[in-house]
């Protein structure tokens, strides 16, 4: 499963996203894979609101992957896709279970699936009441990842507030991270409208800058910030030496800073 993070300081929306069309065909795998079934969830917050719109299986090839991402009206927006070539993979069941989590102002996604028995139970008793009775009770392994994030961040006073500060939605992930005895593997993804936070290890993440918007030349025009950035992960490891490739860890990036990341 494949993952990404829009994030962009536009509150009227991505004007051009060409570049971003770009970035998906050569930094994930799965989205030039022809034919086939394919699967997405997209979401994002605005004010206190979370939006969220998931396509379980896709077979339409005129289906369009990019205006869904783009049509959620946030600054910061995730998503998650699959792609299953013709001929692959169960026929009743084609694609793994997409899902965007949300709770309050958040959304969150895990490209992994399976958490250890041991693993699971630990989370879940950890998680409190409210929390356990948003998801369920028995959520998947993806969204009680996300839910024990959460937890995390109620322990440490963070949960409550308007918008939690990026070093508290740091702090909880790594000790997230920590609970779940630092896997080799895990990429996770969550966001509150504001700040995207990031837990990354396996597989590669990207990021990718917006071009700025075209403004009239100064005689003395300072350099532009980046206005938007992209952050991909691909669950294949395959080198790419024209990208920004990102160390593995735990790091946040937010709307009034696209692309610059703190860890």
């Amino acid at each position: 499963m494949s993952l990404a993070a829009l994030v962009h300081a536009l509150p009227e929306g991505v004007p051009d996203a060409t570049w971003l069309s770009a970035a998906l065909q050569r930094h994930w795998s799965a989205f030039s894979v022809p034919g086939g079934v394919r699967a997405w969830s997209v979401g994002g917050v605005q004010d206190n609101e979370t939006l969220v719109q998931s396509r379980p299986v896709v077979r339409d090839p005129k289906a369009d992957f990019l205006a869904d991402l783009l049509r959620v009206p946030t600054q910061t927006t995730l998503a998650a896709y699959a792609a299953s070539p013709p001929g692959h993979g169960d026929p009743d069941r084609p694609m793994p279970a997409i899902a965007m989590t949300r709770f309050q102002r958040w959304v969150g996604v895990r490209a992994e699936a399976d958490l250890e028995p041991d693993t699971r139970a630990a989370l879940t008793a950890q998680l409190p009441d409210f929390l356990l009775r948003s998801s369920g009770g028995q959520p998947s392994d993806r969204a009680l990842a996300v839910f024990g994030f959460l937890a995390n961040l109620h322990a440490d006073g963070g949960l409550g507030k308007a918008y939690a500060p990026p070093e508290q939605i740091r702090r909880a992930l790594t000790a997230l991270d920590e609970r779940l005895g630092r896997p080799a593997r895990i990429n996770l993804l969550v966001c509150d409208g504001r700040t995207v936070g990031v837990l990354h290890r396996g597989g590669r993440f990207v990021t990718v800058e917006a071009p700025s918007p075209a403004r009239p030349r100064a005689i003395a025009q300072p350099q532009a910030r980046a206005v938007g950035c992209a952050l991909l992960f691909d669950p294949q490891p395959a080198p790419d030496p024209g990208a920004t490739v990102l160390d593995p860890g735990v790091f946040t990036t937010s709307v009034r800073q696209p692309g610059q990341l703190e860890r």
